[in-house]
Order: C-alpha cells, then sequence, then structure tokens
C-alpha cells in the first residue's frame, strides 16, 4: 500500500520537470550594437523581437524577426541591424539543439543626452546596457540637422 502513494508522487514529480523549459543560454561573446546612423538620422526607435537559433556549439545559426509582436515592431532599419548584430554573439552549449531563445533589442532616444549636431556640435553617444539573458537597451542623444 504504501508504494502507491509514493510512486504517484514520483510521476507527479517527473511531471512537472518534463513540462519546464531549458534555461536561457548565457552568452559567451557579445558584440556591442550601436544604434544605426540612418536610424538615428530619421528618428527611428522601437523594440525589435528576434527569434534566435543556436547550435551545439553555441552558434547563432537562424535569426527571425518577430513582426508579429504588438509591442516589439520597429522599423525594418533597426531589425536589420539588429538581426546582424546577434548574428556575431556565440552562446554557451545548449542541453539540447538547435535551440531557441527570444531576445529584445530596444532602441531607444536618450533626451537627457545633449543633442548631436546643432550649435553646440556635440558627437553621437550611444550607451549600450544588457539585461542578459534576454534583453539589450541601446540608447543615443537626438541628432539636429541644420537646415540652412
Amino acid at each position: 500500500m504504501k508504494k502507491i502513494p509514493f510512486g504517484c508522487l514520483l510521476l507527479c514529480l517527473a511531471a512537472t520537470c518534463f513540462g519546464q523549459n531549458e534555461k536561457a543560454l548565457c552568452p559567451r561573446h557579445i558584440e556591442t550594437p550601436d544604434y544605426p546612423q540612418i536610424a538615428r538620422t530619421a528618428h527611428l526607435s522601437g523594440k525589435v523581437s528576434l527569434t534566435v537559433t543556436i547550435d551545439a556549439d553555441g552558434k547563432v545559426t537562424h535569426v527571425e524577426t518577430m513582426t508579429d509582436d504588438p509591442v516589439a515592431r520597429a522599423h525594418p532599419v533597426l531589425q536589420k541591424y539588429a538581426a546582424e548584430n546577434i548574428q556575431r554573439w556565440t552562446f554557451s552549449r545548449p542541453l539540447s539543439a538547435p535551440y531557441t531563445e527570444v531576445i529584445v533589442y530596444d532602441y531607444e532616444f536618450d533626451t537627457t543626452l545633449p543633442g548631436e549636431g546643432g550649435p553646440s556640435s556635440q558627437p553621437a553617444i550611444t550607451k549600450v546596457s544588457f539585461d542578459l539573458p534576454d534583453r539589450v537597451t541601446i540608447l543615443t542623444n537626438v541628432v539636429f540637422i541644420d537646415h540652412t
């Protein structure tokens, strides 16, 4: 009689383990992204969600932009630069391959930074922060265009 409750408990514990997802992978090598100059000049900002496929060695083999995500819709220029950047990253080896992970690039303008150009002739300023394993924030200053 004691074997049946123990067996049920063991089965329940095993079932919860099978339902869990593998932990997100830690990057081994990161290429720091930049804010694309054309996007800065055009004042483009937004979030880019990327589905990244990683092979058994931790290399990125495929990147797909999630265009159906209503929160993370960004201009195609930002999507292109984010996808090109993540392809140069490498990750720790996954327990099983291929492994997929979603990473969000958040391109924003930081109005607390002095603007580039204009009467003060400030240079471009970009700050990048990583909230790994799944978020990269790229902040930049606003570009002023002199129309004279």
